[in-house]
């Protein structure tokens, strides 16, 4: 029986599955493939027939190099298919991870020349696609009588095989917004684009990372620009603007007793490593932006800066209520600029944050640091270790070194701590590696021993007994930094856990589980759960604004990431990624579709329209 990780995939991607739920197949960028579970294992077939036998063995050294960050068990050659084989918990449960591993998997594939629609049998191009003993492929009819190998029909008259079932009616693949209607929201913009070229690369230039604080700059100087340079372009378009003690700022249009906002950061997480150009650079590769910022969350910010001035510019548009883009310097290190603003300025009666995804979010899944420590001994062989740069980001590199040997860097790949099966855990790629090479000389060290056995590439928490699932979703687990010196090993973990989660008792139990080890765990960071009831007037006139522009039918969603939602009351979640979009936050090569950030200006206009209006 197909995994749900499977079962979600396969209906987003509109795959068919085969004899209720023996496998299912379908296509990523024109590779027809067969996937499916046996045990707790996720299996991938992919037809190889007419590769050149050069570009076979670079494949499997391609493979074998990244066999770790592409979570891999093994793979092997079944006549003219090659099958993969992962744990389902490689993807944690995520349909996102899955399609993720398979688009790097065909776009190597492509990159040595491979023909997906080469007949699996003799190697030539066939139009007829078909299932040949199980597996999804092009095929000649000749081929196959030749063969003398039953079967099944061609994959065109699918839909009148009975064992057959398309997942077209699921809800997930149901919230794909046709391009047609970004099209049409994007041109809403068109005249404007220039503009918004022009203001987003100027901001994206600034590297705009909490610093060291001084006098004039809470969180640094870098953010003092990025601050002062936003409120500049609201200055320009003839918004009131309001500098809240260099910690914040506010544009703001209308009159009216009652004001209601919108929510953006202008500070980021650091560049990291791994990019193909300059991160504070805008560059634009046909519809595509690459910066650092461009999506978290500089680029929404202007959005809805966009949005607000095409308001300004509507004579018919007359508001009841005042209208204010606040934007902090903080929120990727706890949003402390909101906190203060919350204390000196307004608070909003209605609004939402450009620092999510779309639809509108009902839920946010509690988020959490936890501090593991334990003491260095004799025996312990890693003399020094660091990695990570923000608890909230998957480490994309491990420096360790062990007694009387050169220092050693381990890649992974960056990504966000609410999505970590987007990204490869550097840490773990360390732990796993060193813990090889360490008993391999017969010797010890029990902070790589306690890795491995409770965390390693697990990111659900079950083995640290952490891992909890309800309507709000998995516990999502994230070890982000570590610092090992003579004296301790420091571990700090981020974790994601659901609305109904029980906190006490996850304390108790992870406790527990860790003093065998040695280890102490503290938690000095605690951000509750946020939940809004689906039927309440800001989630309904969101949504609302939502089924209306993009013409689908759409529920609000539960999520794992943290947004400015949490940091001031009546507001939540809203864009800017809609649903399908790769999630890029925190990873090098930073990039957004500059057609979807203006479609997301058009429902930022019109949810700011809404929420103004008495009515």
């Amino acid at each position: 029986m197909l995994s749900n990780s499977l079962l979600k995939f396969a209906a987003n991607e509109d795959w068919y599955v085969y004899k209720d739920g023996e496998y299912t197949f379908g296509e990523i960028n024109g590779f027809p493939i067969t996937a499916k579970t046996d045990d707790i294992l996720t299996s991938f077939f992919v037809p190889l027939a007419g590769i050149a036998p050069e570009n076979l063995i670079e494949l499997t050294g391609w493979l074998e190099n990244t066999r770790f960050s592409l979570k891999l068990v093994d793979y092997e050659m079944t006549d003219n298919f090659i099958a993969i084989r992962a744990k389902d918990t490689a993807f944690s449960g995520s349909a996102a991870g899955i399609g993720n591993f398979l688009r790097q998997l065909t776009e190597q594939l492509a990159l040595l020349d491979v023909d997906p629609n080469n007949c699996a049998i003799c190697g030539l191009e066939a139009e007829d696609k078909a299932l040949y003993v199980g597996y999804y492929c092009h095929l000649h009819p000749e081929c196959v009588e030749k063969e003398g190998i039953d079967f099944t029909l061609p994959a065109q008259q699918k839909e009148d095989d009975d064992d057959l079932i398309l997942l077209t009616e699921d809800e997930e693949s149901a919230d794909i917004v046709d391009e047609a209607v970004i099209d049409q929201l994007a041109e809403s913009f068109e005249a404007e684009q220039e503009g918004f070229l022009r203001d987003l690369a100027s901001l994206c230039a600034i590297n705009s990372v909490d610093g060291e604080p001084t006098d004039d700059a809470p969180y640094g100087a870098k953010t003092k620009e990025a601050l002062d340079l936003f409120l500049q372009m609201a200055d320009r378009m003839g918004f009131h603007t309001v500098n809240v003690d260099q910690v914040a700022g506010y544009a703001e249009m209308g009159s009216g007793d009652e004001m209601v906002a919108a929510v953006c950061h202008l500070d980021i997480v650091p560049a990291g490593s791994g990019w193909d150009t300059d991160p504070f650079e805008l560059v634009q590769e046909g519809d595509k932006l690459i910066a650092r910022g461009v999506m978290d969350d500089k680029g929404p910010a202007v959005c809805v800066l966009y949005a607000m001035k095409s308001l300004k510019e509507d004579p018919t548009f007359q508001p009841d209520k005042r209208i204010r883009l606040i934007v902090g310097l903080n929120e990727e290190k706890g949003s402390a600029c909101m906190a203060h603003y919350a204390q000196v300025e307004e608070i909003p009666t209605a609004g939402f944050t450009a620092d999510a995804v779309f639809p509108a979010i009902y839920a946010e899944k509690g988020n959490a640091v936890i501090h593991l420590v334990q003491a260095r001994g004799e025996s312990d062989m890693i003399a020094e270790a660091q990695a990570g740069e923000a608890v909230n980001m998957v480490p994309g590199e491990c420096h360790v070194t062990l007694k009387d040997e050169a220092p050693k860097t381990y890649l992974g790949s960056i990504a966000h701590a609410s999505t970590p099966h987007l990204g490869l855990n550097a840490i773990s790629v360390a732990m796993e590696k060193l813990a090889e090479q360490i008993a391999e000389k017969g010797q010890e060290d029990r902070f790589v021993s306690f890795y491995n056995d409770l965390i390693a590439y697990e990111l659900n928490g079950e083995r640290i007994g952490l891992q909890f699932e309800d309507g709000t979703g998995e516990t999502t687990v994230n070890a982000g930094l570590l610092s090992i010196d003579d004296r301790e090993a420091n571990l700090v973990l981020n974790i994601r856990y659901p609305v109904t989660f029980d906190l006490e008792q996850a304390k108790e139990r992870l406790n527990e589980i860790v003093a065998p080890y040695g280890v102490e765990a503290s938690w000095p960071g605690v951000m509750p759960p946020l939940s809004y009831a689906k039927d309440s007037s800001l989630i309904s006139t969101l949504m609302g604004v939502y089924r209306d522009l993009t013409k689908t039918d759409a529920e609000p969603l539960a999520i794992g990431g943290g947004t400015y939602a949490r940091a001031l009351p009546n507001i939540v979640g809203f864009g800017p990624a809609f649903p399908g979009d790769p999630d890029i936050a925190h990873q090098a090569n930073e990039w957004g579709s500059l057609k979807r950030l203006l479609a997301g200006a058009a429902l930022y206009r019109e949810a700011l329209r809404r929420l103004s209006m008495n009515s």
